[in-house]
């Protein structure tokens, strides 16, 4: 629509703009060759909510519900340095970056 969307709030759930802002971003689950639809994810915070992370498209990702869990598991990290940008840390110490596939063109 060409408004912006709100940075952020100090609600937990997101308000519609910015969860439609995530679903657009992300359309998938951000775990590496997770295919479900963003618009079936939850819009997780990468920092803890209750830890202090904002409710704002620099710390929310589309996970699904199954891997949402899975990052709460001991030996999982999961980080988000740019708004989009996740990188998974696995228990065996390997990284994996994922990245919202590009808008498509004109």
């Amino acid at each position: 629509e060409g408004t912006p969307v709100a940075e952020g709030t100090t609600r937990y759930r997101p308000p519609p703009r910015l969860r439609s802002h995530i679903d657009s971003r992300d359309r998938t689950c951000r775990f590496p060759h997770c295919n479900r639809p963003a618009v079936e994810c939850d819009a997780d915070h990468t920092v803890p909510h209750h830890l202090g992370g904002p409710t704002s498209a620099a710390n929310l990702a589309a996970l699904c519900r199954r891997h949402h869990r899975l990052k709460q598991h001991p030996g999982w990290k999961l980080s988000q340095p740019s708004p989009g940008t996740l990188v998974w840390r696995t228990p065996h110490h390997r990284t994996h970056t994922t990245v919202p596939d590009p808008y498509p063109g004109p």
